[in-house]
């Protein structure tokens, strides 16, 4: 059985970071990334120490099923993460997020959201089709940088990040969006609010969090018992 956590967090710098899973101890990654990559830039524990979270709350969903490898992404599913996304994400700087979520077969679910939401930087861990499967060889990080903002003159840049799921992994892409992150705003690359108005509106709550990520686990019980009928209508294969 499976469980998604969902992570909420405000790093030392006011800079809110997520992270989204359904695999077991992905929290202690990501807290074990961001403390090393803001060591230097959190004073509040002297210069020796990993940095901290300013604040942070973590919620789990019920024990569910995987989607079956050889079942295709209902639509419906689909609909369903996206909605999730839209209640996670209010505010949020960097997101990480499980590629194939809920899903055994290496699904991108993940794809609409780095052009739904221009103003948040993403990393997708969990991505064989972009970094093999293979731990002994997997590059640590595939990094694009696109467009934040195409059809204006804002030359900020998304970071659009495909990662081993690893501290160190994790530890260089927040070094790399929150580098680029501070050349974009002194270059006119700033975050532009008005046009992204997701990304000044208030975190979302505990409750909520917990909520969302439950009916996201609902319907993927939903699309699992579909594909299992299916499964069992179409027979052995010959």
């Amino acid at each position: 059985m499976s469980q998604l956590i969902f992570r909420l967090c405000e790093a030392s710098d006011g800079r809110i970071f997520a992270c989204l899973s359904d695999q077991p101890n992905v929290e202690d990654v990501f807290d074990s990334g961001y403390k090393v990559a803001y060591k230097n830039r959190d004073n509040s524990n002297g210069t020796e120490l990993l940095a901290s979270w300013r604040s942070s709350f973590i919620v789990k969903s019920a024990e569910f099923n995987k989607l079956p490898e050889d079942a295709e992404l209902p639509a419906e599913l689909q609909s369903a993460f996206d909605t999730m996304m839209a209640s996670l994400i209010k505010g949020v700087d960097v997101f990480f997020c499980d590629y194939n979520l809920g899903i055994q077969a290496n699904a991108p679910i993940c794809n609409n959201i780095m052009d739904n939401y221009k103003s948040t930087d993403f990393v997708l861990f969990s991505c064989e089709e972009m970094i093999g499967n293979d731990p002994r060889t997997q590059p640590y990080l595939v990094s694009y940088a696109a467009p934040r903002y195409p059809d204006t003159g804002n030359i900020g840049r998304q970071h659009r990040i495909y990662s081993k799921t690893d501290a160190f992994a994790f530890c260089q892409a927040v070094h790399a969006i929150v580098v680029q992150r501070e050349k974009d705003a002194l270059t006119g690359g700033h975050i532009r609010t008005e046009l992204d108005p997701y990304i000044n509106q208030e975190n979302v709550e505990k409750s909520h969090a917990e909520n969302a990520i439950n009916q996201f686990v609902k319907a993927i019980q939903h699309s699992n018992g579909t594909a299992q009928t299916n499964l069992a209508l179409a027979g052995p294969e010959q």
